[in-house]
């Protein structure tokens, strides 16, 4: 009986000795960093450098705790901003430079470096390097969205049309200086000179034969456009999806669907939050993938364009198979926003802008993908209570 319970107790410890293995093996290990300058890379250390005399003011009341997330959010970076200025500022006491700036909540920022400035309206270090290279390189092209093609809202709404909207991702992108213009579409369009993208959101009125044309003449102009799709509105868009060579799968992703592993791209270059998205469509194509779900299926793509009679005129496509994730519902989850940046200077030619430096995320939220889910369940719901039972009966049958 003695060796029977030492070999159960050995059996216990080899288990437990495997389960911390692989443990170790599968999930991210932290790293202790002696200070918080070495929590940036060089990448990062490089912009932040190149940065003089910034002033950063901070909307929020001194000792609040909207003050010290914002402090410790700006811990990392102060180390090496040299003359860096921060101001904090209460709401109540700035009402006309709230109203200015369109301040909505406690903790938002707005940086500024001589005549330029930028909003931070999110805690993300990804939009707070995006801002610092648009300060350090400001350019004029300009980003379209075309209107009266799209079920989404670009206004102001309440309720479901709220969420449906993109009111708030277009704040976003004013706030960190995008050039961004909403046209309403109409035969007689005409773009702006310094027009470089022209944005579909999920057009669900099927495109005629001139409107393609219209189209493709502006790709052919050197302009890059960015689709947005999902399963209800890519069935209406044969001629669309010819443009883009999509054809879509038989079946779509019901509810949301997370994906943390992505494919090399540019877009994706050191990019490591979460993309949330919701009622994703696959399908396939001969281009370069972007996103793609468990199944290896194609989520988004993206092809350049030459022109044969000048060069200089390339253009880019991309296409995303959800037009969602951006919506005021889903912007702040995940790595939604920051993934937004990338897809539009990528679209913008703005590469050097893309690989941004992460240094951490912004929040606690935690996403799981659908096969992390099952493990957990599987775990939880059937691993440990059938060795509870088992453990259960081995000590009934001992004391019977």
């Amino acid at each position: 009986m003695n060796r029977f319970n030492s070999l159960i107790k050995l059996s216990v410890i080899l288990l437990w000795l495997v389960a911390t293995f692989f443990a170790a093996r599968w999930i991210e290990n932290w790293r202790l960093s002696k200070s918080y300058a070495d929590l940036l890379p060089p990448s990062a250390q490089q912009v932040l450098a190149e940065q003089e005399n910034l002033q950063i003011d901070v909307f929020a009341i001194p000792g609040s705790a909207a003050a010290r997330l914002v402090k410790n959010f700006l811990q990392p970076l102060i180390v090496w901003l040299d003359g860096v200025e921060i101001n904090y500022m209460d709401m109540n006491d700035n009402i006309e430079l709230v109203k200015q700036y369109g301040i909505q909540k406690q903790g938002e920022m707005v940086i500024h470096k001589e005549q330029q400035k930028f909003q931070l309206s999110t805690l993300s270090y990804e939009a707070f390097f995006n801002g610092l290279k648009r300060l350090s390189q400001p350019d004029n092209k300009w980003i379209v969205f075309v209107e009266n093609l799209s079920s989404h809202s670009f206004n102001e709404h309440t309720g479901s049309v709220h969420n449906n909207g993109y009111s708030d991702w277009l704040k976003q992108l004013l706030a960190a200086n995008y050039q961004v213009v909403i046209l309403p579409w109409k035969p007689s369009i005409r773009l702006p000179k310094q027009t470089q993208l022209i944005v579909l959101a999920a057009p669900s009125v099927t495109l005629t034969e001139a409107q393609l044309q219209w189209l493709e003449g502006q790709a052919y102009l050197g302009r890059s456009i960015l689709w947005l799709t999902d399963p209800r509105y890519a069935s209406v868009q044969p001629a669309l999806s010819l443009m883009f060579d999509v054809m879509r799968a038989d079946a779509f992703h019901q509810g949301q669907l997370i994906i943390k592993d992505y494919p090399k791209h540019p877009v994706n270059q050191s990019f490591d939050r979460p993309i949330d998205l919701s009622e994703v469509m696959p399908f396939e194509t001969t281009n370069q993938p972007l996103w793609l779900n468990d199944q290896d299926q194609i989520l988004a793509a993206t092809q350049q364009l030459e022109n044969p009679e000048n060069p200089d005129l390339s253009s880019r496509l991309m296409v995303v198979g959800d037009s969602d994730f951006l919506s005021n519902q889903y912007l702040d989850s995940g790595g939604n926003l920051e993934i937004s940046y990338r897809m539009l200077d990528w679209l913008l030619e703005h590469d050097e802008r893309v690989d941004l430096p992460s240094i951490g995320v912004s929040d606690s939220q935690v996403h799981f993908s659908a096969n992390e889910i099952l493990w957990f369940a599987g775990i939880m719901l059937v691993l440990i209570p059938l060795v509870l039972l088992l453990m259960a009966g081995y000590f009934w049958r001992k004391t019977k």
